[in-house]
């Protein structure tokens, strides 16, 4: 029995070259799509979103590892920790913005399966996060009582503790998981407005066949 997929799936057979690129595009074609239903459009903008949701994450790491060096070198006095903590996080920005805009500007190799296990989609990753969050804040409150009997020192370093790991987890599970929730509509957004892009995707749609079935180059 065919299933709403395979019958949208057979509607739009791979071997149609001559529909043009924004047919393939088009938003009301997407979402008269089963989101699972595969074409070559979404394997490009899912591939090209999960490299860039890594990517995403050191750009946000990279300031968290930042602030760690500052308020580890304000307690202990050690700018050290400022200092080296502060240029890992400045060089993982850098390479993270550079790398998240070249890869965002060229076609992604889809070879290889890439295989994610995080969730893909900001709400996921919030939900996620939130319950991390709860079993850590849980975690540290036992001890709390105690580090504030040792004092505002002892006390304010298991407070921040928790920020910065909060914050942590934010930068490396919300942020890629947002990327990646979102990789369709951006790919559709960066198609349309970059030219060296749609040149690559337009001569991906002259060649292009499904090698495994009958899936279309579009929807996305």
């Amino acid at each position: 029995m065919n299933t709403a997929n395979d019958n949208f799936v057979s509607s739009f057979p791979a071997d149609q070259p001559a529909r043009p690129l924004d047919y393939w595009l088009s938003a009301e074609l997407a979402r008269a799509s089963p989101p699972l239903a595969p074409s070559r459009l979404r394997q490009l903008a899912d591939a090209q979103g999960t490299v860039a949701a890594a990517w995403s994450s050191a750009i946000a790491a990279g300031p968290v590892l930042a602030v760690t060096g500052g308020v580890i070198s304000s307690m202990s006095g050690d700018p050290v920790w400022v200092l080296v903590l502060g240029l890992m996080g400045a060089a993982l920005l850098v390479l993270g913005l550079i790398s998240w805009k070249r890869v965002q500007a060229i076609l992604p190799k889809t070879d290889r399966l890439i295989v994610t296990r995080g969730p893909g989609s900001a709400r996921g990753g919030i939900m996620m996060v939130s319950v991390l969050a709860a079993v850590l804040g849980g975690l540290l409150a036992t001890p709390l009582p105690a580090a504030a009997a040792q004092g505002t020192a002892t006390l304010l370093a298991v407070i921040y503790t928790y920020l910065l790991t909060v914050a942590l987890l934010v930068a490396c599970i919300v942020v890629p998981a947002t990327v990646m929730g979102r990789a369709r509509s951006s790919f559709r957004r960066r198609v349309q407005e970059n030219p060296d892009l749609r040149r690559a995707v337009e001569d991906d749609l002259t060649t292009w066949r499904d090698p495994h079935g009958n899936a279309g180059y579009g929807p996305l």
